[in-house]
């Protein structure tokens, strides 16, 4: 009989910890979002604004036409006046990844730019960041 019920106590532990895993990493991906955007520009593209939570954002290209050329990776805040929060410089290359971190929630867009050299960049890029709550 006590077999029995060390054996149950066992088994009912083990879902209870299954089920609060299952809620935690459901919590956590429920706070972030993404969006996939296609791009084709020959100097300057914005996204359109999204709304976030406080944290990271992060933009990573996922195809180009140019994988061997610079773009420029701007970041700005549009709550208010545009301001911007910061910029970096990335190849137009698959994986090439940019992120702003420790940023308050707010309305933001990004801006890819580059050379007015007369040739056109075209890709998809997806940035994600925290949900707004």
């Amino acid at each position: 009989m006590a077999r029995f019920v060390n054996r149950r106590l066992a088994q009912i532990a083990l879902a209870a910890t299954c089920t609060a895993v299952l809620a935690a990493t459901q919590t956590s991906q429920a706070f972030a979002a993404s969006r996939t955007v296609s791009f084709e520009y020959t100097h300057l593209w914005v996204t359109p604004e999204f709304e976030t939570g406080d944290g990271t954002i992060a933009l990573t290209v996922k195809s180009c036409n140019r994988p061997k050329s610079d773009m420029t990776i701007a970041l700005r805040s549009t709550d208010g006046i545009n301001t911007d929060i910061g910029h970096e410089r990335i190849r137009c290359a698959e994986g090439s990844r940019v992120s702003f971190d420790g940023l308050k929630g707010g309305t933001f867009e990004f801006e890819l730019g580059k050379l007015d050299d007369g040739t056109t960049f075209k890709g998809t890029a997806t940035y994600s960041y925290p949900a707004p709550k």
